[in-house]
């Protein structure tokens, strides 16, 4: 019998079984659900999808396939040669699993790329970037031929690790974001780590620079006491920003680990002088409080006080996956609409990767899951569903969850259900409603423009950055315009200075 044979008409669903509040999540079975899904949606069979990687010279038996999507194997081959065969962009399936497998440390181990690094190879690699508008594949696959052993010195590396970085903040297609996030986290555990580090913290506190976080990811994926404390004195910063983008690098390095508890305990000095100085904005104090809580127990038990005490958190009370966590069958019944939308059986997995999404507290947890579902084959019907539901959900928070996933997993498309939120009054809302326009070809609306500029920093940055993305010419009037602060007409002439946004 050969292997063709033994394999399943159908595939069975996917699920993490973990539970969600357990510490470690099922890695392996979220791999394995990104690659069925793609091309069960798709509507390709394993031995289709067999034949088909062959035509791309990738040789996989129809079982070797199944055993890689239930097991959850990290196969370069397969992640990549999936990506191809189904028209998607180079990293569309890699990104997200590789991200999976750097925030999360148990994650399944890599298998190794057969293709050798050959002057050849490199020099392929270095001409796809040389290019005056190179992909988010090809900077994904130059960082892994320079990650694998020094290939350039160190003034040749810089301007192109700066490059990389400026186009980074300019992406906001979820492929093109998050390949240039991997290429620049590739290079920083590299031997390279101290020209990525100097270069993006120069950046980072550059006078006027509006967009950051994701180079402060990048940076934590290499945890040191160096950085710990750079972090650390960042959180009482004046940019409130900066401050927040400080409180998700330290999660993104509690969870990688590599640090000692008693150097996680100095920064309780610097978290406990973040509080008290936040004592009137309540945002500042949200965001301190989740950091509180992704601390170990052995380092909270040591701080003078608690940062937390005052500032409960919404959303669920009952954490389990049956009928008595009401939100829980929230996300089930918002998964079964997407499905049911596209003819295609339940996802439990689908609702996990929803409700973390929505409710849970721990900010990489929710991050992670965010992400893998902008990148998985359900994002466009998931943005429509969340919106067109979003009025009818039982509560505020589902209802604020529900925006703001949508707005993460945007993609351009023309969203239904935004006319209600260009009049709102909320910060965070018209917040979202920026990111919709920043992804999107229509300009955004003057009173929503208006009402950004006169919003809280972060809603101000959102304004500059939706104009700068989408190249829309009222950023120029706004930077010379003297009615404005100068810290507005200095964000705009910076982000002139970017350019408008990378496509892919």
């Amino acid at each position: 019998m050969t292997d063709d044979v033994a394999v399943p008409r159908s595939s069975e669903a996917v699920d993490d079984r973990t539970p969600i509040t357990a510490s470690r999540i099922d890695v392996a079975s979220r791999i394995g659900w990104l690659l069925r899904t793609h091309r069960s949606v798709a509507g390709v069979s394993l031995r289709q999808m067999s034949v088909a990687l062959r035509e791309h010279g990738v040789s996989l038996s129809a079982a070797s396939l199944s055993r890689i999507e239930s097991e959850g194997q990290r196969s370069p081959a397969a992640l990549e040669g999936y990506a191809r065969v189904l028209g998607l962009p180079p990293g569309s399936l890699s990104a997200p699993v590789n991200l999976l497998g750097r925030t999360f440390p148990y994650a399944p181990d890599l298998a190794p790329k057969a293709a050798p690094r050959t002057l050849a190879t490199v020099s392929e690699a270095f001409e796809a970037i040389d290019v005056p508008d190179p992909t988010g594949g090809a900077w994904l696959e130059f960082s892994r031929q320079q990650a694998a052993g020094v290939g350039m010195p160190r003034t040749l590396m810089e301007p192109l690790v700066r490059r990389l970085a400026y186009e980074l903040v300019r992406s906001t297609d979820v492929v093109a974001r998050f390949t240039r996030v991997e290429a620049l986290s590739a290079l920083r555990c590299s031997e390279y780590a101290d020209v990525v580090d100097s270069v993006l913290r120069g950046i980072i506190l550059a006078p006027d620079a509006q967009n950051s976080w994701d180079l402060i990811t990048v940076l934590s994926e290499r945890p040191t006491p160096a950085l710990l404390a750079w972090l650390g004195s960042l959180l009482r910063h004046e940019s409130a920003y900066l401050a927040r983008g400080a409180t998700y690098g330290l999660q993104s390095m509690l969870l990688l680990g590599g640090l000692q508890l008693e150097e996680w305990v100095g920064l309780l000095a610097q978290l406990e002088q973040a509080w008290l100085a936040a004592d009137t904005d309540p945002a500042r104090r949200a965001v301190l409080a989740q950091l509180w809580a992704a601390l170990p127990d052995p380092v909270r038990a040591r701080a003078r006080r608690d940062v937390h005490h005052d500032c409960p958190a919404p959303g669920p009370t009952v954490w389990t996956r049956d009928r008595q966590n009401q939100h829980y069958v929230l996300a089930e019944t918002l998964a079964g609409a997407v499905t049911s939308r596209l003819q295609h059986p339940e996802e439990p997995l689908l609702a996990r990767l929803l409700f973390e999404a929505m409710f849970d507290p721990r900010g990489v947890r929710m991050s992670n899951a965010t992400s893998m579902l902008a990148f998985s084959p359900f994002a466009a019907t998931l943005v429509q569903v969340l919106l067109e539901q979003r009025e009818r959900l039982p509560d505020e928070t589902s209802r604020a969850a529900a925006l703001r996933t949508a707005a993460f997993c945007h993609a351009g498309e023309a969203p239904p259900g935004l006319e209600p939120l260009l009049a709102t009054d909320d910060e965070v809302e018209v917040q979202h409603v920026l990111t919709f326009y920043s992804r999107g070809t229509r300009p955004v609306p003057q009173a929503t423009l208006d009402r950004g500029l006169c919003g809280d920093e972060i809603t101000v940055r959102r304004t500059l950055y939706c104009l700068a993305l989408t190249g829309d010419p009222r950023l120029a009037a706004l930077a010379g315009d003297p009615a404005l602060p100068a810290s507005t007409r200095s964000g705009a002439r910076w982000w002139l200075e970017q350019g408008p946004r990378v496509p892919v």
